[in-house]
């Protein structure tokens, strides 16, 4: 299986309803996350979880989903993030630094963008 982009590791915590912080991780320069009562960096924990996973048996039951969120809430969640990362981008003087944080918007935008569509 293919390794996921920092970008939708952290697409899907927003959508799940994490907040994404305004400090990084000292290993990977990506943004912090708060989700669940906890704070952690999303990329290195799915990174992490990647490299321990077996292979599920051929028999597994599919996993349960999550009862689906309101709309407005996760959208207003994100576009504070998205506004939060811009304010920062504009005084960001690290140029890997900038371009994570540019890429977080995007997949905000993005993660936007599937919550709109009909």
């Amino acid at each position: 299986m293919a390794e996921k982009k920092p970008e939708d590791i952290m697409a899907e915590y927003l959508l799940k309803g994490g907040k994404m912080l305004a400090k990084e991780c000292k290993t990977c320069g990506s943004p912090l996350f708060e989700y669940r009562g906890k704070t952690f960096c999303v990329v290195c924990a799915e990174k992490s979880a990647e490299s321990e996973r077996t292979p599920a048996p051929a028999a597994a039951t599919p996993p349960a989903t999550a009862a689906p969120r309101p709309a407005g809430s996760a959208e207003a969640g994100i576009e504070g993030a998205i506004a939060s990362l811009c304010a920062r981008v504009e005084d960001e003087q690290d140029e890997r630094r900038c371009l994570t944080l540019m890429e977080a918007v995007r997949t905000g935008a993005e993660a936007l963008r599937m919550l709109r569509q009909p």
